[in-house]
Order: C-alpha cells, then sequence, then structure tokens
C-alpha cells in the first residue's frame, strides 16, 4: 500500500489521485477488516474515473453489500453515463433509488430493464420480484409495484408481483384485487403448482381484507374431497389467517398423528400454543419437534425464549446457542447478548456482538441499534449514543438507526431531539408510511400538534389499511383528542392483529377511561403473559390502577 501510494504521488494532475488498482485493494481489503463504509466509499472513488464495466459491477456489488445506497447510485449513474443500454447497470441504479425511497427514479429504470429484457417482460418480473420482496422497505415495495403494474396491466408476473407486494405492506383489499387479475390473465397457466400456490395466497388475502367465510368453505370443500397432508394445511393456513386458532390445532393434531407431516404440524403447534401463552404445552410441543431431527433451529429458539420469560437465564443461554442458521440465528444471538450483559458478562456480550456483526453484515444496523439499546437498559447513555453516532456514520442510509437514535432521545426526556430526527427521515421519505407513522405516533405521544400528528398517520393509514402499529397510533391520537369512542374500534383491530405490549397498554387505557375496567385488566394480564417485560404495559397498568 505504502508503494502504491508512492506511486499516486507521480501522477499527472489530470489522472485519479492514484492508479485505479490503489482503490479497488484497499476497498477490499477493507471488506475483509470489516470496515464497510470505508470499501465502500474506496470502490465508488474508483468507479468515478473508471470505464472497465467489470471494476463498476463490482462497485455496485461492494456499495450494496456494505448497505451504502448513495453510494451505490453514484457508481450506477456512472455507469450509465459511459453505458445507458446496460440492463445490468439499469438495474443497480433501480436497486439503489429503492432502498433511498425515490420511487420515480427506481420505477424509470425497472421500466427499461422490462422493456428491454432479453427474457421478456413477464420472466424480468419474476426476477424482480426477488428485489421487491425484502422485509426491509414493504412499504417503498409496494408503491414501487403500483408504478411497474401501471405500465403493463396485462402482464400476470406484474399482477402477481403487485399483490404480493400489497399482501406484505398490509394492504389486503389491494393485494385481492391484484392477484384475481392475475389468475385470470394467467388462467391456463403452464406451472400448475405456482398457480395453486398463487390462489392460495389470493383466499389469504380475502380472509384478511374481511371475506372470511366463503375462502373458508372452499378450502373445507376441497379438503373433504381430497384430505391430502398439502390440502389439509392449507385449511389450516387459512384458519391461522382468520384467527380462529382452536380449529387450526385440531387440524394440527390430526396432521401431526402422520408420519410425513409430524414435523411441520409439531413446529405450527408448538408456534400456537407460544403465542397464545401457553408455555408449558409449547414447550412440549418444541421437545418432541426435537425428537424428529427437523426444524431444530426453530424448536431451540422457542424454548430459549420460553425459558427467558420464566427467568431461567442459564437455559436460555444454552438453547439460544443452539440455534444454527435460519431466520432465527440473529434474534436469537442478539438475547443471548442482552442476557450476558445483564447477569455480569459485558465483555462476552460485546465479543458476541462483534462475531454476529462480520457473520452477518447485511444485519449491521439492527445488531447496532440491539447493541445500543443493551446499554440503555444497563444505564450507560454515553456508550448507547456512541454506538448509534458510529453507526450512523458508518451507514449514513439507514433508517433503521435514525428511528433507534429517536428512540433513545425520546427515552431520555429529549422529545424534541426526537422529533427532529423523526423528522429528517419524513423529509428524506415524504411518502414512506412507517416514517409518517413514527412521526406522527411521537407527537400524539408527547400531546403535541395533534392535528398534524393525525394527519401523518392517516395517510400512513391510507397506505397500509391493515397495519397493526398504525390502527395502533390512529387509535392512540385519537384518544389523545379526546375522542375515546373513535378510537376503540382501530386499537381492538389493532391487538387482535398483532398481540403487542404497547398496543395492548393503549388499548386497556382507552377501555379503563370509558369505564370497562374489568376488560382492560383481562387485555393487560393477557398481553403481560406473552411480553413479560414491556415497560409501557407495566407503567400504564399501576398507574391507572394504583390512582383508582
Amino acid at each position: 500500500m505504502l508503494a502504491l501510494s508512492a506511486c499516486a504521488g507521480t501522477a499527472l494532475k489530470s489522472e485519479p489521485l492514484a492508479p485505479q488498482s490503489f482503490y479497488t485493494v484497499t476497498g477490499e481489503i477493507a471488506l475483509a477488516r470489516q470496515e464497510p463504509r470505508v470499501a465502500a466509499l474506496q470502490y465508488a472513488t474508483a468507479a468515478a474515473h473508471e470505464t472497465d464495466p467489470a471494476i463498476l459491477q463490482r462497485a455496485t456489488e461492494v456499495t450494496a453489500e456494505t448497505l451504502q445506497p448513495s453510494l451505490m447510485a453514484g457508481v450506477a449513474a456512472r455507469w450509465l453515463y459511459l453505458n445507458p443500454r446496460s440492463l445490468d447497470a439499469q438495474r443497480a441504479a433501480a436497486r439503489a433509488a429503492l432502498a433511498l425511497y425515490k420511487l420515480d427514479e427506481a420505477a424509470a429504470h425497472y421500466r427499461i430493464v422490462l422493456l428491454n429484457s432479453p427474457v421478456g417482460v413477464d420472466a424480468e418480473f419474476a426476477g424482480l420480484e426477488t428485489d421487491l420482496g425484502s422485509d426491509e422497505n414493504v412499504f417503498g415495495a409496494h408503491q414501487l409495484a403500483d408504478r411497474l403494474a401501471s405500465y403493463f396491466p396485462t402482464s400476470p408476473s406484474a399482477l402477481r408481483v403487485q399483490g404480493l407486494a400489497a399482501l406484505r405492506a398490509d394492504d389486503p383489499a389491494a393485494a385481492v384485487h391484484s392477484l384475481t387479475s392475475a389468475l385470470a390473465i394467467d388462467g391456463n397457466a403452464q406451472n400448475q403448482s405456482a398457480h395453486k400456490e398463487l390462489a392460495q395466497t389470493l383466499l389469504r388475502a380475502r380472509i384478511l381484507a374481511g371475506d372470511v367465510e366463503e375462502p373458508l368453505s372452499a378450502a373445507l370443500t376441497q379438503l373433504k374431497a381430497d384430505e391430502s397432508p398439502t390440502n389439509r394445511f392449507n385449511y389450516v393456513a387459512l384458519l391461522m389467517t382468520a384467527q380462529r386458532l382452536p380449529e387450526a390445532m385440531a387440524q394440527l393434531e390430526i396432521l401431526a398423528r402422520n408420519p410425513d407431516s409430524m414435523a411441520v404440524a409439531l413446529r405450527l403447534l408448538g408456534l400456537l400454543e407460544f403465542q397464545q401463552g401457553h408455555f408449558d404445552a409449547s414447550t412440549a410441543r418444541f421437545r418432541q419437534l426435537l425428537t424428529t431431527g427437523k426444524f431444530g433451529d426453530d424448536a431451540f429458539y422457542y424454548l430459549a425464549l420460553i425459558a427467558d420469560r420464566n427467568g431461567d437465564a442459564e437455559r436460555a443461554l444454552r438453547f439460544y446457542s443452539q440455534v444454527q442458521k435460519g431466520e432465527d440465528v440473529v434474534p436469537a444471538l442478539l438475547r443471548a447478548a442482552a442476557l450476558l450483559h445483564t447477569h455480569g458478562a459485558a465483555g462476552a456480550a460485546d465479543e458476541l456482538l462483534d462475531r454476529l456483526i462480520e457473520d452477518e453484515p447485511q444485519r449491521a444496523p439492527e445488531i447496532l441499534t440491539a447493541r445500543a439499546r443493551m446499554y440503555i437498559q444497563s444505564s450507560e447513555l454515553p456508550k448507547a449514543f456512541a454506538v448509534l453516532e458510529k453507526g450512523a456514520m458508518q451507514y449514513p442510509d439507514s433508517v433503521e438507526l435514525h428511528y433507534a437514535t429517536a428512540s433513545v432521545y425520546e427515552e431520555q426526556g429529549r422529545v424534541s431531539a426526537a422529533l427532529r430526527e423523526l423528522s429528517l427521515v419524513v423529509k428524506a421519505r415524504p411518502n414512506d408510511p412507517a416514517a409518517l407513522n413514527a412521526l406522527g405516533f411521537t407527537l400524539a405521544d408527547h400531546a403535541k400538534e395533534l392535528s398534524r400528528a393525525r394527519k401523518l398517520i392517516e395517510r400512513a393509514h391510507a397506505a397500509a389499511p391493515k397495519n397493526a402499529a398504525i390502527l395502533d397510533s390512529l387509535g392512540w391520537v385519537l384518544f389523545r383528542q379526546g375522542r375515546a369512542m373513535e378510537a376503540l374500534p382501530y386499537l381492538n383491530a389493532a391487538y387482535s392483529y398483532e398481540h403487542d405490549g404497547d398496543i395492548a397498554a393503549h388499548l386497556g387505557e382507552v377501555l379503563w377511561q370509558t369505564g370497562r375496567q374489568d376488560e382492560a385488566q383481562r387485555i393487560w394480564t393477557e398481553a403481560s403473559a406473552l411480553d413479560t417485560d414491556n415497560h409501557l404495559l407495566k407503567s400504564t397498568r399501576h398507574r391507572l390502577t394504583a390512582a383508582n
């Protein structure tokens, strides 16, 4: 590196400060050293003076892998300047724009890709589904899918992507419309398996949109005609969607007696028991699941959660450590780190989080947020703010870190600072329902600018009418405005979708204030069994019952 730097000093003034290899080599070194921002900056600098498509493509890959969409957008722009016909450059520009919530730009780039794809529009949409299928930006994906479907209104693949995006973004009515159209156009689909799967998804969307009985009846009729495990699982999925849990569990008991379907049935039974707070029954299910040799990571994760809720830290840590792969690994290790920190092993907790960032660099903002939360819970505020500040420098485009910073400010009573942080997010993403809801709720929770808060939340609700967090916010701002009876339907709906402790605290308070104290106590007791450490739930219950 010193030799390369020396060479750079002899370069002509019209040339880059160093040979192109300097930036790519130091970028790869930075990747190996877990320095994502440095790696992205080095490759972005290389791309600014580069003409080689291979280097430009690698630069977009590095900036994407290191979660730097602003830099990725710059690299893609350079690539397109040099080769406007490159579909790979258009895809890179589209992905960067989507990550930055610049949906018009993303739609323009994706449209060019779709119109010029050598595999055709429908096949290209199938690939695009991966880009829009992330859980990180469900609302942006929904809005983008609407734009793209408007360009190709007769494409079944476009309508499929639009419907799936709407369903993920808690807009089931829109999903029903799109999926119905997709199935009608693609009625003679060659891929019958995919067609059946989409039809099942449509039934789920109909139930979520409020049309419950007909989809359940259709699935039951199909089951009676052919009592295959597939048809029974399909019926179970619809019963679970309709929140008819006793009926779903009865069907799962039948499946659990079949060796071929036993493992999947036990997994679902354990999960349903857990969600209802039946922890002994859930433990029995997951222990039985371990004997099948399947879904072991799920079993260990939920056994750890149950031990954790029962205050058995040693057993919880043992189970968390046995979660080796799958979607539960990161939450398992984050909770393990928090337990270690709480029980006097702060060094081990920090080491575990360091290793986790190395293993899961794409989830670094989530891990940094959890680390800050861990420090807050032990009253180490300077360390928490240091983590968030460093995270913001490494990942300046991360919305998650902005939300975490605002949350810390709010908890410390620095409400104005929290509102400034959230306002920055809304300014950057003015049509993002999550951002609108976060700012609106925070205003409402502190009884500030209630009219503005309600308008923000109503805009979010219009985009995601079945989202539990947004329904909770809408109910809460109505309550803050003195309209408790209008608030109750929204809060009840929110709690029916998600038995969250915060939602239960809000619903219980409104019930209490409207004279339904017994019902409030029931909600609080039910939620406490599932969310035992929820501070808001505890403090709300104590405040109201003590005053009484």
